[in-house]
């Protein structure tokens, strides 16, 4: 949903400036904030953590689109139209791929974020996952499974920037050819 509303908000000014008082009130709401609230909507099951999850991990994925779609040359846009591409072609051919190098970045962003708010909606509203096994080791002053549930979180986080540094390196290789090349 960010993604769609990203490039419609970049493309038409008008739709960012009816949207951009929501978008600044909300965005600067601590995640952690959001959980009691969440909690009392959709009590301690996942649809509190996938609630406060999307929630927070929007905000880098829209903005990154929003300014990704600005940041297309206007010089594109036009040699697309002077050869026929209808709004529609031009923006997925041309701006969703000059985008997407930002939505990118806003999704790896997002995946950091989604880690941390996995883990401490774990803790504070579950009784399973590792954010709960976590806490609940401190709690029982088991210090050794308290640093090994640390470290299968460092580890996780680890091996999901790998893979996702696997994605866009495959998805972005004509962009990275670019960089290089400048």
């Amino acid at each position: 949903m960010c993604i769609p509303l990203g490039i419609v908000m970049g493309l038409w000014n008008q739709v960012y400036r009816m949207l951009e008082l929501l978008i600044e009130m909300a965005r600067p709401i601590p995640p952690p904030v959001i959980v009691p609230v969440a909690m009392l909507f959709f009590g301690l099951g996942d649809e509190m953590k996938i609630f406060v999850i999307a929630f927070s991990c929007a905000w880098p994925v829209l903005l990154n689109t929003y300014d990704g779609v600005r940041s297309v040359d206007r010089v594109l846009m036009h040699t697309g139209r002077t050869f026929g591409l209808s709004r529609g072609k031009a923006i997925t051919k041309i701006v969703f791929p000059a985008a997407l190098p930002q939505i990118m970045t806003g999704l790896r962003v997002s995946l950091g974020i989604m880690l941390i708010l996995v883990v401490i909606s774990e803790m504070v509203g579950s009784s399973d996952g590792i954010g709960y096994f976590v806490l609940d080791s401190q709690r029982r002053f088991k210090v050794d499974q308290m640093y090994a549930g640390m470290l299968s979180l460092a580890l996780t986080g680890y091996a999901l920037n790998q893979l996702f540094l696997l994605l866009y390196n495959s998805i972005l290789a004509w962009h990275k050819g670019l960089t290089r090349a400048s």
